[in-house]
């Protein structure tokens, strides 16, 4: 019914070329594009690049569109992945049980798209995950600042420094905790690297990234 109800939506109103493209994308395709890589820091892992239109028009369609088809199966590669990182911090750095933190939006950005779009990611990467890893979406809070979509590298870093804190009703949480960041898109690392500032600060013994793409 649902699929029969899409056909009929999709003659009145054609859907753009990008969601005819993400339509198109399996889980089994998704993963052929994978190629998990480091940086722009060493504690930051991205699983696919983003210059991939496939995977441009993926996480437009979940950042600007709201969809949530993909969600399922983007969810299910990242806690995968996920849980291979961590049996090696588990093993050779010494971690406990670790938190995961999708990056928050402002709340001028909330406001204006009416969702986080990594916040929806992340719900799903958790549910993938089980008891191994604790989902805590409310522990950083972000201030409004100027979009950074056409800054500069130095820019960004500059527009950026001091955005992230620890919500202070939940501060406790971050004292000794191992963290995992999520974020969609890692471009210069400096909004990431914000981020992992505040939660070090307030106390967290370990903090490293992960991102859908780079």
């Amino acid at each position: 019914m649902h699929s029969l109800l899409k056909k009929i939506l999709d003659v009145f109103i054609p859907p753009s070329v990008e969601s005819v493209v993400v339509r198109q994308l399996s889980e089994e395709k998704l993963r052929a594009l994978m190629r998990v890589s480091l940086g722009p820091h060493l504690w930051i892992y991205a699983l696919f690049p983003y210059r991939e239109p496939q995977i441009r028009a993926l996480i437009r369609s979940i950042k600007y569109r709201g969809e949530r088809a993909p969600l399922e199966m983007l969810g299910h590669i990242l806690a995968e992945e996920l849980l291979e990182i961590l049996a090696d911090k588990y093993a050779l750095a010494g971690w406990q049980e670790a938190l995961l933190v999708p990056l928050p939006s402002s709340k001028k950005r909330l406001r204006e798209r009416g969702y986080n779009q990594t916040g929806r990611i992340g719900e799903k990467v958790a549910g993938h995950l089980g008891s191994s890893v604790r989902y805590a979406p409310k522990l950083l809070e972000r201030e409004d600042r100027d979009s950074q979509t056409h800054f500069s590298y130095e820019k960004r870093k500059e527009n950026i420094a001091g955005a992230f804190f620890v919500s202070p009703a939940l501060k406790s949480m971050a004292q000794g905790a191992c963290i995992i960041l999520l974020d969609d898109v890692v471009e210069s690392g400096s909004t990431l690297s914000d981020a992992r500032r505040a939660l070090l600060s307030a106390g967290a013994q370990d903090v490293i990234a992960i991102a859908v793409a780079k």
